[in-house]
C-alpha cells in the first residue's frame, strides 16, 4: 500500500495518484448503470434491478470525490479568490456541459430508420420553435447523465461559503456530517411524499444539490483530514470491505422480500430508487472500496503495465463519461436491428456494452484531446500527437502530467 498522500503545495502540478486511479473505476460503474437501463429487463429481473441499485453509487462517488478534491486544493489557503475560482470552474465543467448538451440534443431527437445506421435526424425537430424550446429545457435540466455536472455547478455556487464556515468553525465538523447523514436519509422520503405540502419529482430530485449533502459536505470535511482518513481506511480496510458487502446485500434482500409479499416499510425499500434509505450505507461503503482499489492500483507492487493502463484510463475518464451515451445508444440500436438482442443473454450483452462503450470512449477521448477542441469536448488541455502511442518510460512521470481537467483536477492555483 502507498503511504498517506502529502499535502498539495500551492502552485504545483502535484496530484494524488490513488484518487486519479478512482476515475476509470467510477466511469465503468456509470457506464454499467446506463448499459443496464438499455440492455437488461429491469421490470422483470430481480438481478437486473439489483445490479442497477449497486451501480448507482457512481454518481455519489463522483460528487464526493469532486467536492473532496476541490476542498483539498484550497485547504491551505485562507480565502477563495472568486474570479480565478469561477474561471477554472467554467472552463473545466460549464464549457463541456454546454458543448455536450448541444451535441446530445440532435441525438435525442433521432428517429428509427430501416437503413444503416438505423437512425435519421428530422430537421424540423431541431430547427423550429419547439426544437429551440426543447434545447433550452435540456440546458436547464441536464440531458440524461449530464445532470452530474449540473449538480456540481450548483455546488460550486455554495462552496466558497461552505468552505469558509467549515474552516471558521472546526468544532462543527462532526455535527455537520451527522446532520447531513440524517438529511440524506429523511429528505428524499419527505419531498417525494409531500410531507412539506409539496412534492418533487424523481427527475427534479436528482438535479438538486440538496439531494446529496452527505457526499458533498462529507467530501469537503474529508479533504481537511485527508491524511488521517487515508490512514484510517487502510488500517480498517478488511472490516470496511466486509461491511460494504453486507450493505450491498441489504437493499437486494429488501427488494426480494417486498416483491414476494412480505411487508417492508416503503421508506427503506430501494426498488429502483437510488435515494432509498437502504442504499445510503452501501453507497458510502462503495466509495471507500473504490478509494482502496485506487490505492491498490498505484501501489509500488503493481506492474508497469497495470500503472500504464490505470493512468491512461484516468486521462480519458472525463471524455469517456461525457461521450458514453452515444456509443450505448447506437450499439443498442444496431444489436436490435441485427437480431443480437433476441439471441444473446442480456447479462452477456450488458458486459459487452460496458466494454464497448468504455473502449470507444477511451479512443474518442484520446483522439479529440489532440485537436483544438480538446478543452471544450473532453475537458482537458491539448496533447501533442506524438504522445498518442505510449513509449518506454512515458508513464514514469506522474506529478507534472496533464490529466483530463474535469472536476477532479487539483491544479487550482
Amino acid at each position: 500500500m502507498s503511504t498517506a498522500p502529502e499535502a498539495a503545495p500551492s502552485g504545483t502540478r502535484q496530484r494524488l495518484e490513488h484518487v486519479d486511479a478512482m476515475r476509470p473505476i467510477k466511469q465503468s460503474a456509470v457506464i454499467s448503470t446506463h448499459a443496464l437501463i438499455y440492455f437488461s429487463p429491469l421490470s422483470t429481473s430481480l438481478l437486473a434491478a439489483g445490479l442497477l441499485t449497486l451501480t448507482h453509487f457512481s454518481r455519489d462517488a463522483f460528487l464526493f470525490v469532486s467536492a473532496c478534491m476541490l476542498a483539498y486544493s484550497y485547504r491551505d489557503l485562507a480565502t477563495v479568490q472568486l474570479a480565478h475560482y469561477w474561471k477554472r470552474r467554467l472552463m473545466s465543467v460549464a464549457l463541456p456541459y454546454l458543448v455536450w448538451s448541444v451535441i446530445y440534443f440532435p441525438i435525442a431527437s433521432m428517429k428509427d430508420s430501416a437503413t444503416f445506421p438505423y437512425y435519421h435526424l428530422p430537421m424540423s425537430a431541431i430547427f423550429s420553435g419547439a426544437g429551440a424550446h426543447k434545447l433550452l429545457i435540456v440546458l436547464c435540466t441536464g440531458y440524461y447523465h449530464l445532470y452530474f455536472l449540473l449538480v456540481l455547478l450548483e455546488f460550486y455556487v455554495f462552496f466558497p461559503y461552505i468552505f469558509y464556515l467549515i474552516r471558521r468553525y472546526p468544532k462543527c465538523h462532526l455535527p455537520l456530517i451527522a446532520g447531513s447523514a440524517a438529511w440524506q436519509f429523511v429528505y428524499p422520503y419527505v419531498v417525494t411524499h409531500g410531507l412539506l405540502g409539496f412534492t418533487i419529482t424523481s427527475q427534479l430530485e436528482t438535479r438538486l444539490v440538496f439531494s446529496y449533502p452527505l457526499y458533498l459536505l462529507g467530501g469537503v470535511v474529508t479533504a481537511l483530514y485527508l491524511e488521517q482518513f487515508h490512514d484510517w481506511v487502510l488500517r480498517h480496510r478488511r472490516a470496511l470491505l466486509s461491511w460494504t458487502v453486507v450493505f450491498a446485500a441489504t437493499p437486494i434482500v429488501l427488494d426480494y422480500l417486498n416483491s414476494h409479499g412480505h411487508h417492508v416499510p416503503m421508506i427503506v425499500v430501494p426498488g429502483l430508487d437510488p435515494f432509498a434509505a437502504a442504499v445510503v450505507p452501501y453507497d458510502v461503503g462503495a466509495i471507500i472500496a473504490v478509494y482502496l482499489l485506487g490505492v491498490y492500483l498505484v501501489s509500488p507492487k503493481r506492474s508497469a503495465r497495470t500503472k500504464a493502463i490505470t493512468k491512461s484510463g484516468s486521462e480519458a475518464a472525463y471524455g469517456i463519461y461525457l461521450s458514453q451515451i452515444i456509443w450505448i445508444v447506437f450499439l443498442h440500436r444496431w444489436a436490435y436491428e441485427w437480431g443480437i438482442l433476441r439471441h444473446v443473454p442480456w447479462l452477456i450483452m450488458m458486459v459487452f456494452a460496458v466494454t464497448f462503450a468504455y473502449l470507444v470512449g477511451w479512443l474518442f477521448s484520446a483522439l479529440v484531446a489532440r485537436t483544438p477542441f480538446a478543452r471544450a469536448v473532453v475537458g482537458r488541455s491539448r496533447m501533442p500527437w506524438n504522445t498518442l502511442i505510449p513509449r518506454r518510460g512515458q508513464f514514469a512521470k506522474v506529478a507534472h502530467d496533464d490529466f483530463g481537467e474535469g472536476p477532479l483536477n487539483l491544479t487550482d492555483f
